[in-house]
């Protein structure tokens, strides 16, 4: 009967525990403490970047299409540098399209982290959804910037 008891508290006591730090269950990770496995150069212009961009998601899409999931993981990586570059070299988007770009640009951050992640996980599943997330963000993100800025 003590046992019971016993774990009828510890129950109770974690329930109460995650109850009073809800954040617990969802901690972030610091991207800028995160140790890289991959030795990324990101690339040195914004057109370069948006390239970068387009070219390692459908080289990620087809290796998750050859079932070939180890090579996305550092597609991730390179993911990643590509958009950060997007991010600090946006000066000459302006006005509403800041603040849609800025929004647009966060999301594509964190699917891109996703995608990293999951690939890291080997989730083939998961993957195939970060890389709808991330084409299904591509065009928004472009039609923030004035013609000719991307490509």
């Amino acid at each position: 009967m003590k046992s019971i008891r016993f774990i009828v508290l510890a129950a109770g006591v974690g329930l109460v525990l995650g109850i009073a730090e809800p954040g617990a269950a969802q901690k972030k990770h610091d991207h800028a403490k995160e140790e890289k496995h991959f030795k990324v150069t990101p690339p040195a212009t914004l057109k370069e970047a948006w390239t970068w961009v387009a070219a390692k998601t459908a080289e990620a899409e087809k290796h998750l299409v050859d079932k070939k999931l180890e090579p996305i993981h550092e597609l991730g990586e390179q993911l990643g540098a590509a958009v950060h570059v997007l991010q600090e070299k946006s000066d000459m988007v302006t006005g509403d399209k800041k603040t849609r770009l800025a929004s647009a640009l966060k999301q594509l951050d964190k699917a891109v982290d996703d995608l990293h992640h999951a690939a890291e996980d080997k989730e083939a599943g998961k993957i195939g959804i970060e890389i709808k997330k991330i084409k299904g963000l591509l065009p928004l993100v472009e039609a923030q910037y004035p013609p000719g800025v991307l490509k």
